[in-house]
């Protein structure tokens, strides 16, 4: 799995720390946003102030914390819990000094005297602090992060419209927000976000009410009956959101919505009629890292050139939930390509190494050129605990290893909420999903979920007929996934029957068990694996 070490949380200590408080939004010397974090040493409870790149807004949520700078998503505070917000518009505005100390104790002297929003409702009363609403609401990546407090800074990221419902729209994203990152979950969060006169309102209230401020506030926009889920912390009937995972109610004020990109291309042979998906000759490749690369984030001396070419990490996703339902559709420019003369040599891959990747946070180049660092589509520090996926995890690096000229992407990602077999305790349960690509042949999706408390499972196998979309390939990943969890732990037959005509499901009993030892047994589980799915 990818690691990730910020030098700048580093440096504060060698105990652990975590975020305590987020105290504002500063404007350096050079002219660069940063957020005034507060981090508490876990061992002393010491409080420690420091200036973060706003980039990094994205990730720190209260209570994520970090190992002598190398960030943790397992073990962080709080519950997760599920209420019903009447209006997100219509909060009481309060200060730090008015939450009870018996939720959450805020020195004002060091933490700040911060603004924070109540809400009652049937489950209690609801306190959530301004920045994570707006961290929920619009701070799906680091782009945007780093346009939220610059004058017009939306409109570098897309080719402004006018906000209003219509039929169609076409969101035309410019090269300051990576391809990397685009998605149809992030289309939708930014359609809503500029289309949406209430959204578009709220977005700018933030550098309004926050610049030049010993704190962070904004109007929030009119969300009736909203359910949120989150992670918190409750005392009797008071609760404090530490971080917002899921917020309900929105609506994108469009039935089509078309997405394009500078380089979001699609390569078609020269002379022939008919395009072939692949990478056009000089395009940029988008460099999301490999599982096991460590991440080495500079600090705030050192930065990179602005939006641009980010390197991804993907760390998992926050859900959306629109109320419409729009199609989405992604625009890809064709580009022709020559085709290639055979040299009747294939060429030889070495075995992938692990490696450390130098980047920043930071808006600008420093000396070091590092590239920026941008956390994904939707991507928040990640309440999931890998348990015991990692035996598959250590499996398909085995796999990898021997089959050099297959790629194999793998990621985690969080179960749909509200079903009991979702959960680990009080923790999301985590799933572990690895796509498999081969020269001409289709792609190959393995799903498998962290198998705490559950007696048996199979490893699930996605088997596409090829020529599918990557948006219709996501949504069978996910269909797959809300299936398991709607039946109660087991995969769904009835999503594998509605899935045939574009992939064939297969299910592997007792592919990687037992998972104690796994080290020592995950060679073994790999070519056997290779040999199941003729790889």
């Amino acid at each position: 799995m990818t690691r990730m070490v910020f030098k700048s949380v580093a440096n504060l200590t060698e105990d652990p720390v975590e975020v305590f408080w987020l105290a504002g939004f500063v404007c350096n010397e050079r002219n660069e946003w940063q957020v005034r974090v507060v981090y508490r040493n876990k061992r002393t409870g010491e409080l420690i102030p420091m200036c973060e790149p706003i980039g990094m807004l994205p990730i720190l949520s209260l209570g994520t914390w970090f190992d002598y700078g190398l960030l943790q998503t397992e073990g962080l505070p709080g519950d997760l819990m599920e209420v019903v917000i009447p209006d997100v518009g219509q909060p009481e505005v309060i200060t730090s000094a008015d939450m009870p100390s018996s939720l959450y104790r805020l020195p004002t002297s060091r933490a700040g005297h911060q603004r924070l929003f109540r809400y009652r409702t049937r489950h209690g009363v609801v306190h959530i602090p301004a920045v994570e609403l707006i961290r929920a609401l619009f701070i799906h990546n680091r782009a945007l992060a780093l346009a939220l407090m610059r004058p017009a800074g939306l409109e570098q990221l897309y080719i402004p419209m006018a906000p209003g419902p219509r039929e169609l729209a076409t969101l035309c994203f410019t090269k300051e927000i990576a391809k990397s990152v685009l998605s149809r979950e992030l289309a939708m969060e930014f359609a809503w976000l500029v289309l949406d006169v209430e959204a578009r309102r709220s977005w700018e209230s933030v550098r309004c009410l926050s610049a030049g401020q010993d704190c962070i506030f904004f109007e929030p926009p009119p969300i009736r009956g909203s359910s949120w889920q989150f992670r918190g912390i409750r005392h009797e009937n008071q609760m404090l959101v530490l971080e917002l995972n899921n917020l309900s109610g929105r609506a994108v004020p469009v039935k089509i919505l078309e997405y394009t990109h500078p380089d979001l291309k699609k390569a078609i042979r020269a002379g022939v009629s008919g395009a072939k998906p692949g990478n056009p000759k000089g395009g940029d490749k988008p460099d999301t890292g490999e599982p096991g690369d460590d991440i080495d984030v500079a600090g705030t001396d050192q930065g990179s050139s602005g939006y641009r070419n980010p390197l991804v990490a993907n760390m998992g996703r926050r859900q959306s939930a629109f109320e419409s339902q729009i199609k989405v559709i992604k625009k890809e420019i064709e580009v022709e390509q020559a085709p290639r003369e055979p040299t009747g040599k294939e060429p030889k891959k070495k075995p992938r190494h692990k490696k450390k990747i130098q980047v920043t946070t930071s808006e600008r180049a420093g000396g070091k050129g590092l590239r920026p660092i941008d956390f994904g589509i939707l991507c928040r520090a990640p309440l999931h605990r890998i348990g015991d996926l990692v035996a598959f995890d250590e499996t398909i690096r085995h796999m990898r290893d021997r089959l050099p000229d297959v790629q194999f992407a793998a990621g985690l990602v969080l179960l749909k909420q509200g079903k009991a077999a979702a959960s680990v305790g009080s923790a999301p349960r985590a799933a572990m999903v690895v796509r498999i690509n081969r020269l001409k042949e289709p792609p190959i999706v393995l799903i498998d979920i962290d198998r705490t408390g559950i007696v048996a499972l199979s490893l699930m196998v996605l088997h596409f007929k090829g020529g599918e979309k990557e948006d219709w390939i996501e949504r069978a990943i996910q269909k797959t996934l809300n299936g398991w969890a709607d039946v109660g732990g087991h995969w769904s037959t009835d999503v594998e029957a509605e899935m045939e005509p574009m992939c064939r499901s297969e299910r592997i009993p007792k592919a990687m068990v037992p998972r104690e030892g796994f080290e020592k047994q995950a060679e073994g589980w790999a070519l056997r694996l290779i040999d199941r799915l003729g790889l």
